[in-house]
């Protein structure tokens, strides 16, 4: 697999830095990972070999400034450079994943003659994409609706938080996670590589000007901060304040901060899946619109974009904030957000197949959102013989009668990992049982009807030995009527199309 992306001291570090947590999960399940980067400055680019991956340098742009930060020139250029590194260093990737604001459909779809397919991740929502999964982490009105004009139609669409990608060890930093409440007792201070503006700066003579030497604060810039000295001495000013530079992960000062305050960026979800409430400030315009959903949904308080945040109105928001203390209720919204489990999540998405290991487990009160978004997706519908939307309040009745009704068992599969692939549905009519099945929408085309059926049988056949199974299938539905009959199922037709009929446990289903 291929990752294109960029970091440098006006983009920051957040892309390459997920990118490598991407990579990092992409490796746990066997995957080889190398990187195409341009040279810039804060590039980042010895960070990603020292994390144990190959990188094939791009040369430097032309020119950066802070108003063009990505600056990669003509598309053409970009493409041509793009093709030719990732046809240096090595064979044919399966997946070539682009994070990078300046690539579009044009360059995407030019790569596409040196990768079998292609990740997007984007937050912008502002060009076109030819990819086939596309991702956007960002909680943000509208969001489901935002991307349908910018993919095509059977493009895949990974979209919230629950695919952000966190380091690991935010997820075991989760664990015995405490509830922020009461006193400020230590803050976070943190506005990524690319605070150009030195909100740091500002942020640490607003908290000298309270006069809290008690308040322990904790500050963190990388190496490429243009402010750097400027901060080691407001710093070393004070004893309650501690200096850190580079650091590999944010999870442990998080962990024990009760405040923090930065970026609307990455580390909004850091923050937020360590339960930790902030005082954000946008840092770019294409974070105003994930701040403002945040900010809405009690997540953070946004005091405004840069530029706009001055002394004064820093000063008010803290300070009201240490007089009042934590409310616990501010941080268990924050953790409810986001789990932690995105890079995992993502990794199935590239890497499912048809020899995966699919573990079913019955449907659970909290799989009725899942289950409703399976079940209304366009070519769910096309193949379902009532192909009228389902509505949510019609399935919410349906699925509390059905999902403990002896008639019916409703199962999820899901990777080792806790990823649902697809559902198993079996109704009871007289004495046989009628399969409704479906494959998760961004695994279809990886032959898995087959695995997800064989599955379900097996289970269904130690609760119900020798019993008569069914599935009724579109004559139009070609792709389930050859899953049926890879295993062993008997095909007649009726009135209303094809049926496929076997014992719970035919021999196919014991191989």
């Amino acid at each position: 697999m291929v990752i294109r992306t960029e970091a440098s001291r006006l983009i920051g570090a957040g892309h390459v830095v997920r990118c490598l947590t991407l990579a990092s999960a992409l490796r746990g399940a066997g995957a080889r990972v190398r990187f195409v980067c341009r040279e810039r400055p804060g590039d980042l680019c010895e960070r990603i070999e020292q994390s144990g991956f190959g990188v094939e340098r791009l040369p430097p742009a032309a020119s950066e400034s802070p108003s063009d930060p990505w600056n990669a020139g003509p598309w053409e250029d970009e493409a041509r450079a793009s093709l030719a590194a990732i046809e240096r260093g090595g064979p044919r990737p399966q997946w070539l994943i682009c994070d990078h604001y300046a690539i579009d459909d044009r360059t995407e779809k030019a790569l596409r003659t040196v990768s079998e397919r292609i990740l997007v991740i984007d937050d912008l929502a502002n060009r076109r994409h030819d990819c086939d999964v596309l991702l956007d982490q960002n909680l943000i009105a509208g969001m489901q609706q935002r991307y349908n004009e910018l993919v095509a139609p059977d493009t895949a669409q990974l979209l919230g938080p629950r695919f952000a990608l966190l380091q690991p060890e935010y997820v075991a930093a989760r664990v015995g996670l405490r509830l922020r409440q009461g006193p400020v007792e230590r803050i976070l201070v943190f506005f990524s590589g690319a605070d150009v503006d030195n909100l740091t700066g500002l942020t640490l003579d607003v908290l000298a000007s309270l006069g809290r030497p008690d308040i322990g604060v904790d500050v963190v810039i990388t190496g490429a901060h243009q402010f750097a000295s400027d901060i080691a001495s407001q710093v070393a000013r004070a004893s309650n304040l501690t200096l850190y530079r580079d650091l590999p992960s944010l999870a442990p000062l998080m962990a024990r901060a009760d405040l923090a305050i930065g970026a609307t960026g990455v580390t909004s979800w850091e923050r937020a899946c360590l339960g930790l409430p902030s005082l954000a400030i946008s840092m770019s315009d294409n974070q105003r619109a994930v701040a403002a959903e945040l900010h809405r949904s009690g997540v953070v308080r946004w005091i405004g974009h840069t530029g706009e945040v001055n002394a004064v109105s820093l000063r008010a928001e803290v300070s009201a904030l240490v007089n009042a203390g934590i409310d616990p209720a501010w941080s268990a919204r924050c953790a409810a957000v986001v789990d932690g489990a995105g890079a995992a999540r993502v990794s199935d998405v590239l890497l499912v197949n048809a020899d995966t290991d699919l573990r079913l487990r019955r449907a659970e009160a909290a799989d009725e959102g899942l289950l409703l978004e399976w079940a209304n997706d366009p070519a769910t519908r096309a193949n379902a013989f009532s192909t009228d939307p389902v509505t949510a309040e019609g399935h919410q009745r349906w699925f509390a009668a059905r999902r403990d009704s002896a008639t019916t068992r409703s199962y999820v599969a899901e990777t080792a990992t806790r990823t649902p692939v697809g559902q198993v549905r079996f109704d009871r009519h007289g004495q046989g049982w009628e399969i409704d099945y479906s494959v998760a929408p961004v695994f279809r085309g990886r032959r898995l009807a087959g695995p997800l059926l064989r599955a379900a049988l097996r289970e269904l056949g130690r609760e119900f030995p020798g019993a008569t199974v069914l599935g009724r299938v579109k004559p139009t539905n070609q792709a389930s009527a050859r899953a049926f009959r890879s295993l062993g199922f008997e095909c007649r037709s009726d009135e209303r199309g094809e049926v496929y009929t076997a014992t719970a446990l035919p021999d196919e289903v014991e191989r």
